[in-house]
C-alpha cells in the first residue's frame, strides 16, 4: 500500500474524520449559522448564489490570524497571492489567471473592491483586514455586475458597519519576531437617527532577512509597520432614506522588498555579468559568508531598503427605498501612494544603486443600481458605471551596472536614467443582470454589462542627473512616447438554475468576461510606430468561461456542501514575463498570448458534527495552460533548437519559444484547505482548540515556463487553544503557525546581474512562530 506522505496526514485526517461525521448526525444538533454575501450585489444565501464563491467572515479571519491581504491564500483555494518586491509588482490569481501590475499601463485581472468600491490597482488595497465583516472571493469573469477588470474574479473587502446599540472592542496579539498586532473599534448611536463607528489597528514585526553587510543602513529586512484607520457614519434621513458616510486612512512605512540569492549562474558563455561569462554575485556573496540556497535568507547589499504606502479614501451610500423598489449611489473618491527603493544586486556593489519607484494613483467612480423587489417573479438590478483614474510614476535606476568590473565604465561614474510616466483612464458602463422563474424550482439568468473604456499613457526618459549616460539598456526619449487604446465591449451571463428541492440546487452558466487593453510603459521598453514615438499596446484581454455547481443542505442545516465544475478560455491573454535583453540585463515586458485555458473545480464541505465539533475540508482543482503563445519571450541560458528557443535572426542566441501547451504561472494544480473546531469546558469556563491545514501543489513563478523557477509543494498547520471568559466577551488564546516549520519561498525570478542566476522571495509565513492573543468586547 502507498504510503501518505508526512506532510499530508493533517489533510488526510481532516478527510477521514469529515467523511465518518454523517454517522454521529442522527440526533439533532444545533445548525451551520447562514452566511449571506454580496455577491451578486444584493444580499442573499451563500446557498442560492449561482457564482463560486467563499466567503471567510471577520470572526474566522481573527481565529486563522490572518491579518494581512497575502495571507488569504491560505484560506481561500482557487486563489494565489504573487509577491513581488513591492505592492506595484504584487498580484492575485484567481484559477490561474491573473497579471501582475509591474507596469504602470496594465491592471491586473482580478479586481478588488472595499465596500463596493472598485479600486483601480490591487495594490492600493495590499493592507491589514482589520474590522472587516467578511471577505468574498468570487471566482470567473463578474464583468457583468463589478466590471472593470474582473476578468478572472473579484476580492471583495466588506467591512463593518455602525452599529444600533452601543460595542466596542480591541484585540492584542504577541509573536514570534516581536511581532504585535493591535486593533479596535468603537460603534454605536449617535442620537435617534445617526449610528457611527470608528476603528483603528497598528501592527509591527523585526525582520526575517538579516543583512550580513556591516556597512548596510540596515541589518532586519522584510520587516512590518504600519497603522491605520477607519470612520463611518450611518445617516437615517427619512423612513426611505438611509446615507452612510465613511473615511479611511492608511499607512505602511517599512524597511522590505529584499529578495535572497537562490542560486549563482553556472558559469559559461552567455551567464555571469551582463552575459559575459564573469562570475561576480556568487563570488561575492560567498565571500560576505552566505551560503546561497532555497533556505538563504541572508543578503549582501549596501543600499537601502524601503516600502512605503499610503491609502485613504472618502465614499458616500445613498439607499433609497421607492416603493418597493432600492436606489443605491455609490460615490467614491480613493487615493494611493507608492514609494519604494530595493537593491537588487543584493551585494556590497553598486551595480543598482538607485532603484526607486515613486507612484501616484487618484481615482473617482459614481455607481447607480436600481433594485427590483426581490419577491416577484423577475427579479433584476439595472446601474450605471462612472469610472476616472489618474495614475503617475516617477522611477530612477542608476548605478555601474557592473560595467565598471568589466572595465567599460570609468571607476566613479554611474549612468542613470529617470523615467516619468503617466496614465489616464476612463471607463463607463451601463449594465444589468435579473433572474426570472419559468416555475417554483427553475429560473432563467441573464446579464449584460456595455462599456467604454478610454486609456492613455506617455512616458519620457532623461538622464539621471550626475550620471554620464543613461542606465545599461535603456534609451532616452528625446519626445515623450505615447499611446492609446479605446475600447467598447459588452461582458455577458446567461444561465439556469434549478431547485431540487429546498436544500439543494443546480445551476449552469456562460459568462464573457473583459479586461481592457492598456499601454505597455516601463523604463526599458522602446518606442514603436514608423517614427519610433508611440508606445506598445496590448489588446484586451476576453475570457469565455462555463460553469456547472451544485449547492446543498443537509441534516437540517448541519451540514453544507458545494461543488463547481468550470471550463474557461482567455483570449488575449495579456502575460508578462521577465525577458533577458541582448545587454545582459532583464526586463518586464508584457503582450498578448493568443489563447489561455484553465479548467477545474473548487468543492467546499462544512458539517456540524456535535454541538461542539465543526469540520470543514475546502479542495480546488486548476489546470491552467497558454494553448497558443507562439512568440513566448525565452528564459535565461534556455537551450536553443528543437524544443527549446528559436534563434530567429541567426545570430545563436534564442529570440523566442512556442509555448503553447505550457503552463501559467502561479497556478497550483492542487490547494487543500481544512480546520477543526472543537469546544469543551475547561475549569469550568467555554474553551475551544481548532487545527487548520492548508496544502498548495508546486507551480511555476515564472509564465516563460523556467523550470528554475518551479516552488515545491508545501503543507502549512496552525492550531489554537484558547479560552472565553467575562460571560464570552473576552477570549484569550495560544497560538501557533506553521506549526512543522515548513520551509518555501513565494516566488523566484532570475538574478538581474547574473544571467542563469536567481533570487527568491522568502515570506514570514515560512517559519514556525508562536503567540498569544487577547480580546475583549463590550
Amino acid at each position: 500500500m502507498q504510503k501518505i506522505p508526512f506532510r499530508a496526514l493533517p489533510l488526510a485526517s481532516a478527510v477521514v474524520i469529515t467523511t465518518a461525521v454523517p454517522a454521529a448526525l442522527g440526533q439533532d444538533r444545533i445548525a451551520l449559522e447562514e452566511v449571506v454575501v454580496m455577491a451578486q450585489r444584493t444580499a442573499q444565501n451563500l446557498q442560492e448564489v449561482p457564482i463560486s464563491v467563499t466567503a471567510v467572515g471577520g470572526e474566522a479571519l481573527d481565529l486563522r490570524q490572518i491579518d494581512g491581504f497575502d495571507q488569504l491564500q491560505y484560506v481561500v483555494p482557487g486563489m494565489t497571492f504573487g509577491a513581488g518586491v513591492n505592492a506595484r509588482q504584487s498580484a492575485s490569481t484567481i484559477r490561474g489567471i491573473g497579471t501582475g501590475l509591474f507596469n504602470i499601463g496594465i491592471e491586473g485581472s482580478v479586481a478588488m473592491a472595499v465596500d463596493g468600491v472598485i479600486l483601480g490597482r490591487e495594490g492600493a488595497g495590499l493592507f491589514d483586514l482589520a474590522d472587516v465583516e467578511r471577505v468574498e472571493v468570487l471566482r470567473g469573469p463578474q464583468g457583468t455586475l463589478f466590471g472593470k477588470n474582473a476578468s478572472a474574479g473579484v476580492i471583495s473587502i466588506i467591512t463593518r458597519k455602525p452599529t444600533d446599540t452601543f460595542e466596542a472592542d480591541i484585540k492584542v496579539a504577541y509573536g514570534s519576531r516581536d511581532e504585535l498586532n493591535l486593533s479596535g473599534a468603537v460603534s454605536g448611536p449617535l442620537g435617534d437617527r445617526m449610528q457611527g463607528r470608528l476603528s483603528a489597528y497598528a501592527n509591527q514585526r523585526d525582520g526575517y532577512l538579516f543583512n550580513v553587510n556591516p556597512d548596510a543602513p540596515q541589518r532586519d529586512l522584510n520587516e512590518r509597520d504600519e497603522y491605520g484607520m477607519r470612520g463611518k457614519l450611518a445617516i437615517n434621513l427619512s423612513a426611505d432614506a438611509d446615507l452612510m458616510l465613511s473615511v479611511d486612512y492608511a499607512k505602511r512605512d517599512q524597511a522590505a522588498g529584499a529578495l535572497t540569492l537562490r542560486a549563482p549562474s553556472p558559469g559559461g558563455p552567455g551567464s555571469g555579468l551582463l552575459n559575459t561569462g564573469v562570475p561576480v554575485v556568487g563570488p561575492l556573496t560567498a565571500a560576505s559568508g552566505i551560503d546561497a540556497g532555497p533556505k538563504n535568507r541572508e543578503l549582501a547589499a549596501d543600499q537601502a531598503f524601503v516600502n512605503e504606502m499610503e491609502s485613504r479614501g472618502l465614499a458616500a451610500e445613498l439607499n433609497w427605498r421607492i416603493g418597493d423598489f432600492e436606489l443605491v449611489s455609490l460615490t467614491a473618491w480613493r487615493a494611493w501612494d507608492s514609494f519604494d527603493n530595493n537593491d537588487a544586486d543584493l551585494i556590497p556593489q553598486p551595480f543598482l544603486a538607485v532603484n526607486l519607484g515613486d507612484l501616484e494613483q487618484e481615482q473617482f467612480s459614481q455607481e447607480l443600481r436600481l433594485l427590483s423587489p426581490r419577491d416577484q417573479r423577475l427579479t433584476y438590478t439595472l446601474g450605471a458605471y462612472w469610472f476616472e483614474q489618474d495614475l503617475k510614476q516617477f522611477n530612477t535606476q542608476a548605478g555601474t551596472a557592473g560595467l565598471d568590473l568589466l572595465g567599460a565604465l570609468p571607476p566613479g561614474l554611474l549612468l542613470g536614467t529617470d523615467m516619468v510616466s503617466t496614465v489616464d483612464e476612463t471607463n463607463l458602463a451601463l449594465f444589468g443582470q435579473g433572474e426570472y422563474a419559468l416555475t417554483d424550482q427553475l429560473s432563467v439568468i441573464a446579464g449584460a454589462r456595455v462599456l467604454r473604456s478610454e486609456i492613455s499613457g506617455d512616458l519620457l526618459r532623461t538622464v539621471t542627473p550626475g550620471s554620464v549616460g543613461p542606465y545599461a539598456g535603456q534609451s532616452l526619449t528625446p519626445e515623450p512616447l505615447q499611446g492609446k487604446v479605446n475600447d467598447n465591449a459588452i461582458a455577458w451571463r446567461l444561465g439556469l438554475q434549478y431547485f431540487l428541492s429546498d436544500e439543494t440546487n443546480v445551476f449552469a452558466t456562460i459568462s464573457r468576461g473583459y479586461k481592457s487593453g492598456g499601454v505597455v510603459s516601463g523604463l526599458t521598453i522602446n518606442g514603436v510606430g514608423a517614427d519610433g514615438t508611440a508606445l506598445p499596446t496590448v489588446d484586451a484581454e476576453i475570457p469565455l468561461q462555463y460553469e456547472l455547481g451544485v449547492r446543498s443542505e443537509a441534516w437540517g442545516g448541519r451540514l453544507t456542501a458545494n461543488l463547481t465544475a468550470f471550463y474557461s478560455t482567455i483570449d488575449d491573454f495579456q502575460a508578462q514575463a521577465l525577458v533577458p535583453a541582448p545587454d545582459g540585463t532583464t526586463v518586464f515586458s508584457v503582450t498578448n498570448a493568443g489563447e489561455a485555458e484553465s479548467w477545474g473545480f473548487e468543492g467546499e464541505l462544512t458539517v456540524q458534527a456535535t454541538d461542539a465539533l465543526t469540520l470543514s475540508l475546502a479542495a480546488a482543482y486548476t489546470r491552467a495552460t497558454f494553448e497558443d503563445f507562439t512568440g513566448a519571450p525565452c528564459y535565461a541560458l534556455q537551450p536553443v533548437g528543437p524544443g527549446g528557443c528559436t534563434d530567429a535572426d541567426g545570430d545563436g542566441r534564442g529570440d523566442f519559444q512556442d509555448l503553447s501547451g505550457g503552463d501559467l504561472a502561479n497556478a497550483p494544480e492542487w490547494v487543500v484547505n481544512a480546520l477543526g473546531r472543537y469546544e469543551f469546558d475547561l475549569l469550568g469556563l467555554p474553551a475551544f482548540t481548532q487545527v487548520g491545514a492548508s496544502y498548495r501543489d508546486d507551480t511555476l513563478s515564472s509564465n516563460s515556463n523556467d523550470p528554475n523557477t518551479r516552488i515545491g509543494s508545501y503543507t502549512l498547520v496552525d492550531a489554537q487553544l484558547g479560552v472565553n471568559f467575562s460571560g464570552g466577551r473576552g477570549t484569550i488564546a495560544v497560538f501557533g503557525r506553521n506549526l512543522f516549520d515548513e520551509d518555501f519561498v513565494e516566488a523566484i525570478v532570475g538574478q538581474p546581474f547574473d544571467t542563469g542566476g536567481y533570487a527568491q522571495f522568502r515570506s514570514f509565513e515560512a517559519m514556525r512562530s508562536f503567540g498569544v492573543r487577547l480580546s475583549m468586547s463590550y
